[in-house]
């Protein structure tokens, strides 16, 4: 059974929180979306709720799921990249916040980042066989001028 997912493109409007699912597979889905394209959450299993210690919607592209484990928080980020051909302003928002995010974990937390980083496939994959099939991870994130270290 799966404790929790990251789910994008969820495609509703406004933001919030509910049950999902029939008993003995029950989910709390926290999300966040605008005018009912893109959209991002976090599902986390009925018997884990009690773990969440708090819920961060920064926008229709990041949510983040804060939990704990006996002394260890658990960051869970829930992320939907903005398409290469958006506004610069709009890429430029989504990686603010996740980057953000990752800087403000403690060094006794755990980050997880899951969901949809749009990366790069097709033809103009080329010469990126080897990093992901035939995906190119990079070039489809910011035309390879920026990245994440």
């Amino acid at each position: 059974m799966v404790d929790v997912a990251a789910l994008q493109e969820i495609r509703w409007k406004g933001e919030g929180t509910g049950f999902v699912g029939a008993k003995g597979g029950r989910y709390k889905l926290w999300w966040k979306g605008n005018d009912g394209t893109g959209g991002v959450g976090v599902m986390v299993r009925e018997e884990l709720v009690e773990k969440v210690l708090e819920v961060r919607r920064r926008s229709n592209g990041v949510i983040v799921v804060m939990m704990v484990f006996g002394k260890v928080i658990v960051r869970v980020i829930s992320g939907y990249a903005t398409q290469q051909s958006r506004k610069k302003e709009e890429k430029d928002r989504f990686y603010d916040d996740v980057s953000d995010e990752i800087g403000q974990a403690g060094l006794d937390e755990f980050v997880v980042l899951l969901g949809d980083l749009n990366g790069h496939g097709g033809a103009d994959a080329d010469g990126y066989e080897g990093v992901h099939g035939d995906v190119d991870m990079v070039y489809g994130m910011r035309k390879g001028v920026e990245c994440w270290s």
